[in-house]
C-alpha cells in the first residue's frame, strides 16, 4: 500500500544543556509554564543535535517503519539544509519524487531548548514550508496514494487544504488529517468546509481547543451546541471520567462540552475525530462511542513528533485492517517508543516490534464512553 505525506520538512537543532529555570502563573481554570532566560546572559550548551523533522517527514517515516511504500510532498530550500533533509529521506528510502525545492526561500529549521522538568520549547522558523502551493503538483500525481495524510501546512499553506482534498476526492483517496495552527486559524474555514471528505481528524487538546473557539466564533449555532453548565468545583477522582470529558473548556466566561464538541465535528463528515492530550491520554470518538486510552508510563527524554508517531500508526494500523481498539494501542505504543528518545523517529517501532509490545499492554487501559445524542 502506498501513502502520500503532505506538510512540513525541517531541520531539527536540538540545543542540549542542563536545562532552563521555569515559573508556574496559575490562571482562573488552568496553569501556564514558563522557562527563563536571563536577559544579556550566554548560555554553554553541552551539546548540538542535528535531526530531521517535520510532520510530513516524521509520518512519512512512521508509515515506512509499518511497512507501507511512502512519498513525501513538502517544499525545502536549494541550501544545504535543503540537502541535509534530502539526504535523510534517501536514507530513510522515503519517495522524494513529490519534493519540491525553492531557490527563493530557505528550508524550514526548528531550535529546540529543553527545560529542567524535561518539557522542551520549540522557536520554529518556517521558510519554505510555508509555500506549498499546487502549482508544483499535478493532481494525477496523486493518483498512487491509497492513503493521502496531511500533517501541519504552515500559514499561506494551509488554503490549499481544499484544492488537495478536491484531488484526492477525484480518485477516491481515503483523507487522514492532522492539522495544525494555521489550519485552525487561517485555513479554518477551508478545513471546515474539507471536513465532510476527511476520513479521519487528528488533533492534540490545544488543537481542539483553538478549533473549538474558532466555531464558537463563527456561528451562534455552534456557541449554543457546544454550551455546558458552568463545573462544580469537586475534585475530579480517578473513578470520575477521563480529564477532557470531565473537565469543560472555558472560553469568554462561558463553558463548553468535549463531548458535544466530538458530536459536532462529527457531524460535519469525519468517520473518526481523535483528541490527544499528551501524558493524560487519548480520545478516539466515532457516530458510535468514545474511547480512552490512558497513557503508558514511560521514561522522558524528548516530546518532539510523539504526536506525529500516534497519529500515523494509529491511521496506518486502520487502513491495514486492525481493529479500532488495536488501532488505538499500537498508536499509544508507538507514540511511548519515541518518548525515550531524542528525535521524532529514532524511537519508531516496526510492525513486529508493534505487534510484540502492543500485546502486553494492559487491556483495561482503554475504556469506553457513550458519545451524547
Amino acid at each position: 500500500m502506498h501513502v502520500i505525506t503532505i506538510g512540513g520538512a525541517t531541520q531539527d537543532i536540538f540545543l542540549s544543556y542542563q536545562g532552563a529555570d521555569s515559573v508556574t502563573i496559575a490562571k482562573r481554570d488552568f496553569a501556564e509554564h514558563y522557562m527563563l532566560f536571563e536577559s544579556g546572559e550566554k548560555i554553554e550548551v553541552d551539546n548540538i543535535a542535528y535531526i530531521l523533522g517535520g510532520g510530513a517527514t516524521n509520518s512519512a517515516a512512521s508509515f515506512k517503519k509499518q511497512g507501507f511504500d511512502v512519498s513525501t510532498f513538502c517544499k525545502i530550500g536549494t541550501d544545504l539544509t535543503g540537502d541535509f533533509v534530502l539526504s535523510e529521506l534517501h536514507k530513510l528510502e522515503i519517495n522524494t519524487d513529490l519534493l519540491r525545492r525553492l531557490a527563493t526561500h530557505e528550508t524550514g529549521r526548528s531550535f529546540i531548548i529543553n527545560s529542567l522538568q524535561g518539557k522542551r520549547t520549540i522557536f520554529a522558523f518556517r521558510g519554505a514550508n510555508n509555500h506549498l502551493d499546487l502549482t508544483s503538483l499535478v493532481c494525477d500525481e496523486l493518483n498512487m496514494a491509497d492513503l493521502l495524510y496531511i500533517t501541519s501546512l504552515s500559514n499561506q499553506s494551509a488554503t490549499i487544504l481544499p484544492s488537495l482534498v478536491a484531488c484526492a476526492q477525484n480518485f477516491n483517496i481515503p483523507i487522514a488529517i492532522n492539522p495544525g495552527s494555521s489550519q485552525l486559524t487561517k485555513g479554518a474555514d477551508g478545513l471546515k468546509l474539507s471536513l465532510k471528505h476527511i476520513k479521519i481528524l487528528i488533533l492534540n487538546a490545544s488543537e481542539a481547543h483553538s478549533f473549538m473557539i474558532s466555531l464558537i466564533e463563527s456561528n451562534d449555532i455552534y456557541k449554543h451546541a457546544l454550551r455546558t453548565n458552568q463545573p462544580n468545583k469537586k475534585t475530579t477522582t480517578a473513578n470520575d471520567a477521563p480529564y477532557l470529558l470531565s473537565n469543560p473548556v472555558a472560553y469568554n466566561n462561558l463553558y463548553f462540552s468535549m463531548q458535544q464538541f466530538f458530536k459536532e465535528v462529527l457531524s460535519m463528515g469525519p468517520e473518526i475525530v481523535v483528541i490527544t492530550n499528551g501524558a493524560n491520554g487519548v480520545y478516539v470518538a466515532t457516530h458510535d462511542e468514545i474511547l480512552f486510552h490512558s497513557s503508558i508510563k514511560t521514561e522522558v527524554i524528548d516530546t518532539v513528533g510523539a504526536g506525529d508517531a500516534f497519529g500515523s500508526c494509529f491511521t496506518g494500523s486502520l487502513i491495514q485492517g486492525y481493529s479500532l481498539e488495536d488501532s488505538l494501542r499500537r498508536g499509544v505504543v508507538n507514540s511511548a517508543s519515541v518518548l525515550r528518545f531524542l528525535g521524532a523517529k529514532a524511537g519508531l517501532l516496526t510492525t513486529d516490534q508493534l505487534e510484540k509490545q502492543t500485546a502486553i499492554v494492559d487491556k483495561n487501559l482503554l475504556q469506553r464512553f457513550p458519545l451524547l445524542r
